[in-house]
């Protein structure tokens, strides 16, 4: 009997063993997978939240994808920052209200687009898909959240709008100086330029006239609103080829020594034709960014194309106002 006994308990020792042996595989394969798993998501251009159900989100696991932002996995699941205090002011609210009435009306999961903040200010739109964990009495317990940045189709989006809703406003418009206000408030919108004016280029003498502006200093009203049809100046806008370089990279004569201290950084000169003929040209600038990209500077091209189109339609109406006032007469 004890014998029996003494082999009964070796043979519960042995089968406690083999499950613990067993579960530690288990356990050594679920954190091989989960490794494998988070080295998934670090190389996918997203990143991945897991957020407490709290007021601006505390985060219980961050991807490393967040340091594209800026910011360290470490800051969040520290505590020392919430993933609320990284969404845009204007759009915190909105963000806020979104979730609370997906959670309400019993949403698994939700999408949304929203701005948030990098580390260095910048600002950036992101595409946000929301996982809702809830238990059996649906209490919350987890969000889970995919960040993907998609600042750069707002952009192009954006740059579309522009185009289209300049063309529509220059078909029905036939006012020169209102034409003007539109066109530059238009290039105005682009996000990467703040300033910029448009000269007119005379039909007689070719000089450049600063005929409207925005967000120019008066001392570049004041010294860089005429330029005659000989100045480097003029002479480099009737090569007739768009320009993109540094501001102080374009002030080509001595005259212009007074504009060198603008807070002004990239700048683009953007000669307007009506046919084959210069009639007037954008200086667009920018006071943060050091170069245009290759889809703003194609937006600014379309506007000028667009605005030599207007002007070439204005040209023919007047003229064929005369005709009809000869044939009248």
């Amino acid at each position: 009997m004890f014998k029996a006994v003494s082999n009964s308990a070796k043979n519960g020792n042995g089968r406690q063993k083999a499950c613990k042996y067993l579960n530690e595989i288990a356990l050594c394969n679920a954190l091989e997978m989960a490794k494998e798993l988070i080295s998934v998501i670090n190389k996918v251009p997203v990143t991945v939240f897991l957020w407490r159900p709290e007021k601006y989100w505390p985060a219980e696991f961050v991807s490393e994808n967040i340091k594209k932002f800026g910011y360290t996995v470490e800051e969040f699941t520290s505590g020392r920052l919430l993933y609320g205090n990284i969404v845009h002011p204007d759009d915190l609210e909105r963000v806020e209200r979104e979730l609370l009435r997906r959670i309400e009306e019993d949403y698994v999961d939700f999408s949304q687009e929203y701005r948030i903040l990098t580390k260095s200010g910048e600002v950036r739109w992101v595409d946000e898909r929301t996982f809702i964990e809830a238990d059996e009495n649906g209490v919350v317990k987890y969000l889970k959240g995919i960040i993907l940045d998609v600042t750069e189709r707002k952009r192009k989006e954006k740059l579309l709008y522009i185009q289209r809703d300049l063309g529509i406003a220059l078909s029905t418009s036939s006012c020169l100086s209102e034409t003007l206000e539109k066109l530059l408030d238009s290039c105005l919108q682009i996000d990467e330029i703040n300033a910029g004016g448009i000269y007119l280029i005379d039909e007689e003498t070719g000089d450049m006239t600063l005929a409207v502006h925005r967000g120019l200093s008066p001392n570049f009203v004041e010294h860089g609103s005429h330029y005659s049809a000989n100045s480097p100046n003029a002479r480099l806008v009737m090569i007739g080829q768009p320009v993109y370089k540094q501001h102080v990279d374009l002030l080509l004569t001595a005259r212009d020594d007074a504009l060198r201290h603008e807070n002004l950084r990239a700048a683009a000169i953007i000669p307007v034709k009506s046919g084959k003929e210069i009639i007037a040209v954008f200086y667009l600038a920018s006071s943060f960014e050091y170069e245009l990209p290759d889809s703003v500077r194609t937006v600014i091209e379309t506007i000028a194309m667009q605005f030599g189109v207007f002007i070439s339609r204005v040209r023919l109406e007047e003229k064929l106002k005369e005709c009809i006032k000869k044939r009248k007469s």
